[in-house]
């Protein structure tokens, strides 16, 4: 629930944003009405508050998602120019980012899980530009670090199955509210790290024989 002092701080605009997304993981986006979001930020519910900022629920919800869109392109970017220094440390600062990603994008995740059927156009907007873009990145990087050996592997589906490993941690964590057998995120990570460095070395090594 958005607090008061929250509220103090922030533009009206964002606080729908805010208080919407949550209404609608929490609802589903066609349970949760205009006024239900205004009366979520203290105001007057059915008073037009909410179509000062947007045209619908519809907008707001766009509004949130190329708000991520873009956060994801910009860290995307940014994660691409790292030097490679050392294998396994930038595996496990793109492992830390990723999860971090998803807890950034959960509700979301939530609202396509309830009404992604009616929301067709902006969920497969999100597959393709964050989900598949994750994987595409992950991908590049694979290629990055096996070098001249990455022709002899299938890189985008080594990243599925690489990246499938996170996101089975984290979302296996939300829904039974603690993570697999205890295992927190540094320790997962580091375990994660060390399966991609020994899988490069394991591609590289095939290539040479």
């Amino acid at each position: 629930m958005i607090t008061q002092d929250r509220r103090g701080r922030q533009p009206t605009k964002q606080r729908l944003v805010e208080a919407g997304m949550q209404l609608f993981a929490e609802r589903g986006f066609r349970q949760t009405t205009v006024g239900d979001i205004e009366a979520a930020v203290g105001l007057q519910p059915r008073r037009g508050a909410l179509y000062r900022h947007f045209t619908s629920k519809e907008a707001l919800l766009q509004t949130a998602l190329y708000e991520r869109l873009q956060a994801v392109d910009e860290a995307s970017e940014a994660l691409t120019q790292l030097p490679l220094v050392d294998l396994r440390a930038e595996a496990m600062a793109m492992g830390a980012w990723l999860l971090g990603e998803l807890d950034r994008e959960r509700v979301i995740m939530r609202i396509f899980e309830h009404d992604g059927d009616r929301l067709v156009q902006i969920r497969d907007l999100f597959r393709e530009r964050v989900v598949d873009a994750g994987y595409r990145a992950a991908a590049a990087l694979a290629r990055r670090w096996l070098g001249a050996a990455a022709d002899t592997i299938d890189t985008e589906a080594l990243s599925v199955v690489l990246l499938g490993a996170l996101i089975n941690y984290r979302r296996s964590t939300w829904t039974f509210a603690s993570p697999p057998l205890q295992i927190e995120d540094q320790r997962f990570l580091s375990c994660w790290a060390d399966l991609c460095v020994s899988a490069t070395a394991a591609v590289r090594s095939h290539d040479k024989d």
